[in-house]
């Protein structure tokens, strides 16, 4: 306890830095010796890590012995020369005499951490493990990557200055995303972001005054300190609401929390000259509730490089902004913090690019592997994950407290055996955090794949045999015929309530006008748990606008002559609740919109669109906004002789009937391949023509498939491409982002329907 506030002690005094900026603190920290020899060195103010310089010494008697901290000491009598250890740290050579006298010499090796093969394996996975659990908890990661590469050696204040640098264009890019989906309240964003870079530039001050004023010592001491505080908050709150959750987890009827009082009062507080409209709130607010929310954000943002755990509960219950308008807006927020951060840090010479560079590169792969894992777990095992990390981490920081105040002075001196003992078990805390996160998400990631794709083939399996018993009785004169089977008599629209979704919206209502059948529309409440660990989730705001929006869409529907049923669905994921309402409705489309082109360079996984033709088990139709089903003419793509494209030419013919529209069958393969995909479209072909259908067939020999097929649906003109799903079950080309199907999903102008089987 006596040591705990010493810590407390310490710390108000490190943040007072104007108080402690004096001339008798710099007395005590400047390289001076101690003890009665007299040392000389050239440059040792300047000295960095693995810097090599002479040191004499005078004043001694007899023979003398040297010993360093942490560097090398070459040779022996009283000129030796010292070599710099390959970290930033506090450096102490004590020199002893043959008389038993002792001197010392204390100064700071400045530079950058030298990189060794170990540490960049190192940095990639912790970079890696903090990308799972980014993408897993929605957090950006700090908590963990922050004390890795303080436990490794580099120095507090360069671990958050090169993690400040590693984030900020990954914040960029995150809400230029969420923009489109019109998360983003960029006013909002843009006027906090003002008063947290200024919160950023102190704290980089205090940061930068307290290194100077105590050496590395001082300032992992002051990290250290704030982590162990802040993730004591929240980590306990993560673990209580992780319990509540789970407790509730069968209660379907959770009652979500409503707007705060503090939110209100905020909103009703006038002062004039200060008042500002801001679509997120729906209401004019005073900016000056906004700027001690953003400094304080900016502030723990430059200590810890972790601004959220302030900034999403300030916007969210302080301000009233919805939960997942807060988490997005943060989002600019941090940009602009991370931006002003790093820049000034940069000029004090503190962020080291190669650390902020490996650990991004290892966050780039492990990110979408931690997204993909949240779609396997509940919603309070991802709250588990990230309380139980936080707890490990502070352990792991709160180890390290007693060693800085030791050697700051604060505390007696603990002995070299305490000192190691803490050190290695600080270290262990810190993988087992790591290996824990990685262990959990992993195993989710790998169990929930194996059994998808278990339930896929179990699926797939018994549709051939079904298909099988029926093709034969129907059509006994092919080798390979056609099912029956293409119905689309309940359809589902995802409404998303962005301007992407407008072309979905309007195709879904007339394809239903033309087809008939049930429609049913529905809207998903994003519910990002790792933004909500300061109280329960709150989605009453969101649940009403969602409500509000569908009710328009059915009007429209009316209008048209068709009746369908609205819901509003909440959880953490927006894939697995879509699923989720298809299999409930033993929907037979699901109908969505797609959010501008893509390229063929996608990221792991795909986009969402991506991952629900992945995951359907009925066949979805993408509608990008402009595009119109005119019924001008319909492009099947046949891929092989398979179920797939079977399935894929029976929908094409129902639509073609019922759009009276002609069809063109397509096959785009190779020159050695030419003769079957002949006699494959051949055999459509027949089969459609009896049918009814107007059939004209093509085939292209071209090792471009996707690219043929987008071009030549735009040549003839085609508002409609039928595509068979080839399963979608094939984990290594979703990961390598082969799929022909994805390619023509994310180029054509024209809609795309991917049929299932």
């Amino acid at each position: 306890m006596t040591n705990l506030l010493k810590a407390t002690k310490v710390v108000v005094v490190l943040c007072l830095q104007f108080i402690i900026w004096s001339a008798s603190v710099q007395a005590e920290v400047g390289n001076e010796p101690t003890g009665p020899f007299t040392f000389e060195a050239v440059n040792l103010a300047d000295i960095e890590t693995t810097d090599q310089i002479t040191i004499k010494v005078s004043g001694t008697t007899g023979e003398v012995s040297w010993k360093a901290k942490n560097g090398e000491i070459q040779g022996t009598g009283n000129e030796v020369i010292f070599i710099a250890s390959g970290k930033p740290d506090t450096e102490i050579i004590t020199v002893t005499d043959a008389s038993g006298q002792t001197g010392t010499l204390k100064f700071d090796v400045g530079g950058f951490l030298a990189l060794t093969l170990n540490k960049i394996i190192f940095l990639f996975v912790v970079g890696f493990v903090g990308g799972l659990v980014s993408g897993f908890i929605g957090s950006g990661g700090a908590f963990v990557l922050t004390p890795a590469m303080m436990s490794m050696g580099v120095p507090a204040i360069m671990a958050v200055a090169s993690n400040m640098c590693h984030k900020f264009p990954k914040a960029l890019v995150g809400s230029m995303k969420r923009a489109k989906y019109g998360q983003v309240d960029v006013k909002l964003g843009v006027v906090m972001g003002i008063s947290a870079e200024a919160g950023v530039l102190y704290g980089a001050s205090i940061q930068t005054q307290i290194k100077e004023a105590f050496g590395d010592v001082g300032s992992n001491l002051y990290v250290s300190f704030v982590f162990v505080v802040v993730l004591a908050v929240v980590g306990s709150y993560v673990l209580r609401d992780a319990w509540k959750i789970y407790k509730q987890s069968g209660d379907a009827n959770a009652e979500a929390h409503k707007v705060t009082k503090l939110a209100k009062w905020v909103h009703s507080v006038n002062i004039p000259g200060t008042m500002m409209y801001f679509p997120s709130i729906g209401t004019k607010i005073s900016v000056l509730f906004t700027i001690p929310l953003g400094f304080a954000t900016g502030l723990l943002a430059a200590t810890i490089a972790v601004g959220g755990f302030i900034g999403v509960p300030a916007l969210m219950y302080v301000l009233g902004v919805p939960a997942l308008m807060a988490s997005a807006t943060e989002l600019v927020i941090a940009f602009v913090m991370g931006m002003g951060g790093t820049i000034k840090y940069a000029i004090s010479g503190y962020v080291d690019v190669r650390l902020a560079m490996i650990i991004l590169a290892g966050s780039l792969f492990g990110v979408q592997l931690g997204a993909i894992g949240t779609t396997y777990v509940k919603d309070f095992m991802v709250k588990v994950v990230m309380g139980v990390i936080m707890m490990l981490v502070l352990v792991s920081r709160g180890l390290k407290v007693p060693v800085y105040l030791a050697e700051i002075g604060e505390i007696d001196p603990l002995s070299p055996s305490l000192v190691s003992f803490l050190d290695i078990t600080s270290y262990i805390m810190l993988i087992a955090a790591l290996a824990v996160g990685a262990f959990i998400i992993l195993y989710a990631l790998v169990s929930g794949y194996r059994k998808h794709t278990r339930k896929l083939a179990a699926e797939s399996a018994g549709l051939v045999e079904q298909s099988k018993s029926k093709v034969t009785e129907v059509f006994p004169t092919e080798t390979t015929q056609l099912s029956p089977i293409g119905r689309f008599e309940r359809i589902l629209f995802a409404n998303d309530n962005s301007e992407f979704g407008v072309g979905a919206k309007r195709e879904a209502i007339r394809l239903v006008q033309r087809i008939g059948g049930n429609l049913s529309i529905i809207s998903v409440i994003v519910n990002h748990s790792a933004n909500e660990f300061m109280a329960q989730r709150t989605f009453e705001k969101e649940s009403q606008d969602a409500i509000d929006n569908l009710e328009v869409v059915k009007s429209q529907a009316i209008d048209a002559g068709i009746d369908c049923t609205i819901s509003v669905h909440q959880g953490e994921n927006i894939t697995n609740e879509i699923i989720s309402a298809s299999e409930e409705k033993h929907s037979d489309l699901i109908v969505i919109g797609r959010r501008g082109k893509k390229g063929l360079l996608q990221s792991i996984m795909g986009d969402r669109t991506n991952e629900i033709i992945y995951r359907s088990s009925c066949s979805v139709l993408v509608v990008p906004k402009a595009a119109k089903i005119k019924g001008k003419s319909i492009l099947l793509a046949v891929a092989d002789g398979s179920h797939s494209s079977d399935m894929a030419a029976v929908a094409a013919g129902k639509l073609a009937r019922h759009l009276n529209a002609p069809l063109i069958v397509l096959s785009v393969t190779s020159a050695k391949l030419k003769e079957d995909a002949e006699a494959i479209v051949a055999r459509i072909c027949h089969f459609l023509r009896d049918d009814g259908v107007t059939v004209e067939s093509k085939v292209v020999v071209n090792e471009k498939s996707a690219t043929t097929i987008v071009e030549t649906a735009k040549n003839i003109k085609s508002d409609l491409i039928v595509v068979g799903s080839q399963g979608c079950a094939d984990l290594q080309k979703t990961l390598l982002g082969t799929s022909v199907s994805k390619r023509v999903i994310g180029t054509a102008e024209c809609a795309v329907l991917v049929v299932k089987t």
